[in-house]
């Protein structure tokens, strides 16, 4: 894998990425996220959209504009793929997505709830992606993956900090501490700090509570699994 030393510029944009936000009301990653992403990985055409698994375009935001030439609006005729796919890599994949031949292209893509694939996109006509960019993605895609797959939480008072955020948002998936440390590249036992004081700020004392306060459900016979569901 190539080294990646970053430029002024560089580190300002990961800066931006690490520090987005999803937006509430939007499935889609912030545009400044995105735009950040182009200074990380220039490209001639980029954005993400949500599709769901019948094929319907649910959402999309472009940040650079599709130079392909097209003689009607894009349709989605099919399921995402999931994961990171560089299509040179994977000629039958790209073959099955219909790309154009002589354009570079990647794409990372995410489960969202049971019923949608997002996924970030980025092309070039002009020269392939080196070994960095590719680094470079590979390096982003825990970043891009929580802007696509978390949500808002207007719920939560504001004393919840953006950690202890994100630490509930995994226990939504049913992540275990020891699966939300590695996630998160922190330790276990600040993994259980962050939990205690989530259940201390919103006044419960579990897991099950803090999401029933999370999705604003309180209905004693959801079980856990039946939680997740109705959050995702």
């Amino acid at each position: 894998m190539a080294d990646l030393v970053l430029n002024p510029a560089e580190q300002s944009a990961l800066a931006t990425l690490l520090s987005a936000e999803p937006v509430p009301g939007d499935p889609m990653p912030p545009a400044e996220a995105l735009e950040a992403l182009t200074t990380l990985v220039p490209a001639d055409g980029m954005g993400a959209v949500l599709v769901e698994h019948s094929g319907r375009l649910v959402a999309e935001r472009v940040v650079l504009p599709d130079w392909s030439p097209r003689d009607e609006e894009p349709q989605e005729d099919g399921p995402l793929f999931v994961g990171f796919m560089h299509w040179p890599q994977h000629p039958a994949a790209a073959a099955a997505c219909e790309a154009m031949p002589g354009v570079d292209g990647v794409a990372i893509g995410y489960r969202v709830g049971g019923d949608c694939v997002a996924q970030v996109y980025l092309d070039r006509r002009r020269r392939q992606f080196s070994e960095r960019d590719l680094a470079m993605l590979r390096m982003v895609a825990p970043l891009l993956q929580r802007l696509l797959r978390e949500r808002p939480t207007p719920r939560l008072p504001a004393s919840v900090t953006v950690q202890e955020r994100r630490v509930l948002m995994h226990v939504a998936t049913g992540a275990s501490n020891a699966e939300i440390a590695r996630a998160m590249y922190i330790a276990p036992s600040t993994v259980r700090k962050h939990l205690e004081h989530v259940y201390a700020k919103l006044g419960v004392h579990n897991r099950l509570q803090a999401l029933a306060v999370l999705r604003g459900s309180d209905e004693p016979d959801l079980d856990l699994h039946d939680r997740v569901a109705r959050y995702a």
